[in-house]
Order: structure tokens, then C-alpha cells, then sequence
């Protein structure tokens, strides 16, 4: 019988499997060899003339901030820009004032075109479109000081929040309980709304079903603007993620999960942002996502001296070794196994992914079913899907904001803080645990609706 040892080491893509999080796959090139355009800033005395340059150029400098991890330190750099990428949408809005933010860039000479062509795969997400550019540090340089010499400042991207009165407009043709966080979904636009219509709709009987949503998004943006002002690579996206079917007749599903523009970076990459902003401090929540379901079906926060994954491990074999190899195994096929939508799913999808080579088809399926089975029993009965990213996303905010709030500058990168403060590495990690245990009672008391 093959082990989860066995099957974790066959694993071809190796990428954490948890359905919601999009994350690049692509490298930025260098361009040894090019010709900086000339910067140009085209001033205008026409009435109103001066506050359109000034809001162009403050969401460029959002932009510059965006892609500042994305592009080479000098020089010029091949990058994708993407009109349906969330972070150009959050400071743009839709794919036109994309396209006519692109445009401008071009003219200023900030980038250049690389291929005219829409090309697909810079991103993971599904309906993703890029086209490439040339990018150039000089010219960055340029638009920063001349910012800098005009005092125009950064466009601060806010989360979008609607009016919770205007739930009782909801058409009459949506049920309401159906609207979910989910990836399974078939909800089906009413012929007389728009898709922008539709979206407002969706969120507003999500503001209904998740009585938490609006006031953690709230948070978000108080986050944003009180302690992320300065600091825009930081500031939290946090917002219903609605994804259309190829035929924009429905959505098929619906995730949520509190980001940044720096959430994806590789752990290499890690390091400079660490250098150069003096974390000293680091704490992540042990086994996250299962610690946060055992912890909805006890109705308490379950403390991290509970090995979540040797109780998974002892459904399976209750008088086995439990050795380190079988924890990473049951790590990485953990989300594999928790999120897709059954037993066979699990073994089928988990078997496309491996190297089959002498290895039996039905052999994976028994065993991912028999571990998604260990896991259900082993955190409680009952499994969250895509909810589960919901509820960690809350908890997770509010002990940002509180470390915050008492004077640390922190990046939070899903179920990890990093930080400066006095404190020693152990004090924090009780800071941390501490305020997550209470930040979850706390949420499940107030909003939480099982």
C-alpha cells in the first residue's frame, strides 16, 4: 500500500493546494541592452488641467509601489502588466482605466512596450491578460522626484464597501442563501443587471450571511489609512474575490482572503523586505488552517502545544512512529485533501499531479481518501472550504491592528507576523499567540454563524 510519504515525494508541481491564493510564476528579465525613453511630463494650463496630472500621477506612484518588488534594483526590466490584475484594478477600477493608466505610463516614458500581444500564464489567474513592457528605474527615479518636488502624494487603495441598508434591494431572483464563499457556484446573473450590478449584489448578501464582513473590511481600511500611509506595499486587500464563468452567464465561485502586494513573494525574497525595514521579530500560527477548524467545531481556540498533525496521523495509525517525514507529508497534502470536494476528487486530482511511474491509480485514490477522512474526524467533524480563509483573514486583522496600535510596525503575510519592537522572540510569540486566541473568541462569539 503506498504511504502519504510516498505520495508527497511523487508530487510534480509541488505548490500549496488551497484553491484561493494567486501567485506568479513568472521571473522578471533584465534588458541589457535598450534606450531610455525621454521623460515627459506634458503641463497644461486649462481649467482642471493640473488635478488630472496630479491624480495620474498619484496612482502611478501607487503603481511604482507595487511593482517595486517585481523589478530589478537598476535598469531596465521586462515585466507583464496586467489589466485584470487585482492590484492594478484596486488602484484603477476596471480594465479600461487600466489600459489608459498603461497608456499614460507610456507617454511619461516610464515603461515601453515589449510585445503587443496579449499573452496568457503571467499569473494563475484564470481570465489573466498581460502584455509586456520595458520598465526603467530612471525614469521611476524621475517620477518620484517630481512628485516629490510638486507634493503629490500616493493614491491610498481602500477596500470598496457598500451602504449594509441596501441589502433589503437585493433582486428578487438571487437566492441569497446560496451566496457564499465557495468554489463551486453557479449563481446566475439576472438578465437585467450588469456584471458590475450583479458583483454589488453578491457582496451585499455576503455582508448577510457573514455578519463579520463589513466591519472587518472596515478594519482594513482603517489599517490602511491609519498605519499603512506611509508604508503602501503593506497595505491590506481585503475584499470579495467574484470569478465569472467563460461564458459571463454566472459566477462559478466566490474566495476571500486578506492580502498585500508582497503576500507572494518567495521566502528568498523575504529577507531584503526584513533588512530593510528592521524586522527583528517573526511569529507564525502553527498549522493554521486545521487549527483554525478544530477550533470553530470546539468553540474555543485550541493552543499550539496540540500537534494537529500527529492527531491526523493517529486516525490513520493509532501505535505508529510518528517521524518528522510523516509530518511534512501530511503538511503538504493537507490542503489537497481539505479543500477538494470529496474523497475520490482528492485522489484523482492529488494522482495528475504525481509521477505514476510503478505506482497504482486506485492505490493514491484509498489512501487520499482514507487521509481525508483522518482529517475530518482528527479537527472536528466538519470541514470550512473557502469559509475557513474567511475566518483566519478576520482573526488575523484585528491582531494586526492591535500590534499596530501599540506601536510596532508589522508585515503580516497570511498566518505569519513579522515585526520590530523590543520585546525578546519569546515574548512576541506569546504577544501573538496570545492576541489570536483572543482576537478568535472574540470572533466566533460576535460573528460567527455555523
Amino acid at each position: 500500500m503506498v504511504t502519504l510519504e510516498e505520495i508527497a515525494g511523487r508530487l510534480v508541481d509541488r505548490k500549496d493546494y488551497d484553491f484561493t491564493v494567486t501567485k506568479e510564476h513568472w521571473e522578471p528579465q533584465r534588458a541589457d541592452d535598450y534606450v531610455l525613453p525621454a521623460f515627459t511630463i506634458k503641463e497644461s494650463t486649462a481649467k482642471g488641467a493640473e488635478t488630472k496630472l496630479r491624480n495620474k500621477l498619484s496612482k502611478v506612484l501607487t503603481f511604482i509601489d507595487f511593482v517595486e518588488h517585481k523589478r530589478f534594483k537598476t535598469g531596465c526590466t521586462i515585466i507583464p502588466i496586467s489589466v485584470t490584475n487585482k492590484d492594478n484594478l484596486s488602484i484603477w477600477k476596471n480594465e479600461k482605466g487600466v489600459s489608459r493608466a498603461i497608456a499614460f505610463m507610456i507617454e511619461i516614458g516610464l515603461i515601453s512596450i515589449e510585445n503587443d500581444r496579449f499573452q496568457f500564464g503571467a499569473y494563475y489567474e484564470k481570465d489573466n491578460k498581460s502584455k509586456y513592457y520595458r520598465y526603467y528605474k530612471e525614469n521611476e527615479d524621475k517620477v518620484k522626484q517630481y512628485c516629490k518636488d510638486h507634493n503629490i502624494q500616493a493614491f491610498i487603495v481602500q477596500n470598496k464597501l457598500y451602504p449594509i441598508d441596501e441589502i433589503k434591494n437585493v433582486h428578487s431572483e438571487i437566492d441569497k442563501s446560496k451566496v457564499r464563499f465557495a468554489s463551486r457556484l453557479k449563481l446566475v446573473k439576472p438578465a437585467e443587471l450588469s456584471k458590475a450590478e450583479f458583483d454589488e449584489q453578491l457582496t451585499l448578501c455576503l455582508y448577510e450571511n457573514y455578519p463579520g464582513l463589513h466591519f472587518y473590511i472596515q478594519k482594513a481600511n482603517e489599517i490602511n489609512e491609519k498605519y499603512y500611509k506611509d508604508y503602501p506595499k503593506f497595505r491590506i486587500r481585503f475584499q470579495p474575490n467574484i470569478i465569472w464563468s467563460d461564458d459571463g452567464r454566472y459566477v462559478n465561485r466566490i474566495g476571500i482572503r486578506a492580502t498585500n502586494s508582497m503576500s507572494n513573494l518567495k521566502k528568498e525574497q523575504r529577507a531584503s523586505v526584513l533588512k530593510t525595514y528592521g524586522f527583528t521579530l517573526e511569529k507564525d500560527i502553527n498549522a493554521s488552517v486545521p487549527r483554525m477548524t478544530l477550533s470553530l467545531n470546539m468553540g474555543h481556540w485550541i493552543e499550539e502545544d496540540t500537534d494537529i498533525y500527529e492527531l491526523i496521523y493517529r486516525q490513520m495509525e493509532p501505535t505508529g512512529t510518528f517521524t518528522q517525514e510523516v509530518r511534512e507529508a501530511i503538511k503538504k497534502l493537507h490542503m489537497r485533501a481539505y479543500f477538494d470536494a470529496g474523497d475520490k476528487s482528492a485522489g484523482h486530482h492529488t494522482w495528475l499531479s504525481m509521477k505514476q511511474d510503478e505506482i497504482e491509480r486506485q492505490d493514491v485514490c484509498d489512501k487520499m481518501a482514507e487521509f481525508r477522512n483522518a482529517i475530518i474526524q482528527a479537527e472536528g467533524g466538519k470541514l470550512y472550504g473557502s469559509d475557513i480563509f474567511y475566518v483566519e483573514s478576520c482573526v488575523y486583522l484585528m491582531t494586526l491592528y492591535d500590534l499596530l496600535a501599540s506601536g510596532h510596525r508589522v508585515w503580516q503575510v497570511y498566518d505569519c507576523f513579522y515585526s520590530t519592537g523590543d520585546e525578546d522572540q519569546e515574548l512576541f510569540e506569546y504577544m501573538i499567540s496570545n492576541g489570536v486566541r483572543i482576537n478568535f473568541e472574540e470572533f466566533l462569539k460576535v460573528y460567527w454563524i455555523s
